[in-house]
């Protein structure tokens, strides 16, 4: 049988020491990984985490290097890594495409009848849940727009057709 569980009221108090100390450690975290972002970025390399994790053993001042749990725990260093990965951007731009820009209506929406449609299914297998709800309405209202466009040129055929037979 356990024993119930107490409280050690010693261990609940506030250190600040503790919090002096992780402060200069979320610090030396934040310099680490900006020296080695830095001299990534100098030398043309790709940004990623793996790299910095490698490479920042050489400007740690302890010698020990950042770990990839380090960096996705401290704010101000993850963001500096996104701010400067291009493939963290990539894959970002990816999974929000809204984040691009660039806003397709359904008017615009042209599609092949000659178009590889295996290329088509991957494509669309690889966009997220939302990606297609969105397409799926744009080209739904598209439908919509030309089945009453559709619907008017008839009408107007009609009226010539009547107009031609009065004369």
């Amino acid at each position: 049988m356990q024993q119930p569980f107490e409280l050690n009221l010693e261990h609940a108090t506030p250190r600040p020491w503790l919090k002096t100390y992780h402060a200069a450690r979320k610090q030396r975290t934040v310099d680490v990984v900006r020296a080695t972002v830095d001299q990534l970025v100098r030398e043309g390399r790709a940004v990623t985490i793996e790299a910095i994790c490698r490479l920042s053993v050489e400007f740690d001042p302890q010698g020990k290097g950042v770990r990839k749990a380090g960096i996705l725990g401290n704010e101000v260093a993850y963001a500096y890594y996104r701010e400067h990965s291009l493939s963290y951007q990539m894959a970002h731009r990816r999974k929000h495409p809204l984040a691009k820009g660039k806003q397709r209506t359904a008017s615009s929406v042209s599609i092949d009848p000659n178009r590889d449609i295996s290329r088509v299914r991957s494509r669309y297998l690889s966009r997220t849940k939302v990606d297609l709800v969105e397409r799926l309405l744009m080209v739904e209202q598209a439908y919509a727009e030309c089945q009453q466009q559709l619907a008017r040129l008839q009408f107007a055929l009609v009226d010539l057709q009547h107009e031609a037979k009065k004369r």
